[in-house]
């Protein structure tokens, strides 16, 4: 069962994202889902007592079918937003992983859904894009350092 709390309107998550590399740090993979104008990092929520590492692993291998994956930590990041009639407040802890496979399709479908469309980004182009949260570029573009992200979108 994920960990997911919620009280009248408001809703709170703990999940796990990945900053995930190509194996030269050159691409990175987003997805956006279908009718949003916004990219995010793959992953999901965590479950009741899993290891944060555990989940990103489980995540990944769900959603894209990748495994043997090296993994550290990145980013802790608090986001408060308003979605679907909630107050969203979650804490994302981010891995950074590093996928050593080949690169086929720069562009696909998620095996969870065909509303999830993943992308291979180039890592020199990523201020074209939009991504939630905002400040992940800083750790697309620099992932030699840990960081704190706090990000409000109900202001």
């Amino acid at each position: 069962m994920d960990i997911k709390y919620i009280n009248n309107d408001f809703q709170f998550l703990y999940r796990v994202s990945c900053v995930l590399f190509n194996k030269d740090k050159t691409k990175v993979l987003l997805f956006k889902c279908e009718g949003r104008d916004f990219y995010m990092l793959p992953g999901g929520k965590i479950a009741q007592k899993e290891e944060s590492l555990q989940a990103i692993k489980r995540e990944i291998e769900e959603e894209l079918g990748y495994k043997n994956i090296k993994y550290s930590f990145l980013a802790i990041s608090e986001e408060f937003a308003e979605a679907k009639g909630y107050y969203n407040q979650q804490i994302n802890l981010i891995y950074q992983g590093i996928f050593e496979g080949n690169i086929n399709n720069t562009n696909f479908k998620g095996l969870e859904g065909d509303w999830i469309n993943f992308e291979w980004i180039d890592v020199a182009k990523i201020d074209n894009y939009k991504i939630v949260p905002k400040q992940i570029k800083e750790a697309i573009i620099n992932p030699n350092k840990i960081y704190h992200f706090v990000e409000n979108l109900t202001k």
